[in-house]
């Protein structure tokens, strides 16, 4: 199976969506928030859809192609990225991601997504050649073919080019986990994030040296 790797184009913004989208169906960091699937579905689809218009040229988004089908796609923040403004969200359509869902579903999400993200931002505030994988998805339908350690083999000559010497990561999946540990990832963070109701959901922080 060959991949081509590459920068994503502002025309395949929706294919990379649909591609992530279908990645996180099932992934704890949304089903805790998003129990209903429809809504889940939903949700997916808006947020990522926002979140890649809004960072896209101000951020690394890579992907990867099989056939010339979008089979993964990832944003990659360099050391001198700036997380977008909250009007800058807003005129991008930020405020649609709310429609048809529940509101409080949403905001939980984001508090805990800032909780979970915030160790790998504190780490990456102590170097200036660190890179921070904010996100990272494979189409369900190319996963378990070494789609995803070929894509991280990409990031990293990616990123020793532009001088970067380290990466980092969160996940909240055991099996991903097992992936980045693969993958030669050790842990620098190990936490427990609330959840609503009073459960608890694992946070992993990981990084690898390039």
């Amino acid at each position: 199976m060959e991949i081509e790797f590459g920068i994503l184009k502002r025309e395949e913004l929706m294919e990379s969506v649909e591609v992530a989208a279908r990645a996180y169906e099932y992934y704890e960091y949304f089903t805790n928030f998003f129990p209903d699937l429809e809504e889940r579905r939903k949700v997916l689809r808006s947020i990522m859809h926002r979140v890649e218009l809004t960072n896209f040229g101000k951020t690394h988004l890579l992907t990867a192609k099989v056939d010339g089908k979008m089979v993964a796609v990832a944003q990659i923040d360099d050391p001198q990225y700036k997380r977008p403004s909250v009007f800058q969200f807003l005129i991008h359509g930020w405020l649609t991601v709310y429609c048809g869902v529940k509101m409080k579903h949403v905001n939980d999400w984001l508090a805990m997504d800032t909780i979970a993200s915030k160790p790998c931002h504190d780490y990456q505030k102590a170097g200036s050649d660190i890179w921070y994988t904010c996100s990272v998805t494979v189409d369900p339908a190319f996963q378990r073919m070494g789609v995803g350690s070929k894509f991280i083999a990409f990031w990293e000559d990616y990123i020793r080019e532009r001088g970067g010497k380290e990466l980092i990561l969160f996940t909240n999946s055991e099996k991903n986990l097992a992936f980045y540990k693969k993958n030669r990832f050790e842990i620098f963070d190990e936490r427990d994030v609330a959840l609503p109701g009073g459960n608890k959901m694992r946070s992993w922080s990981v990084k690898k040296t390039l």
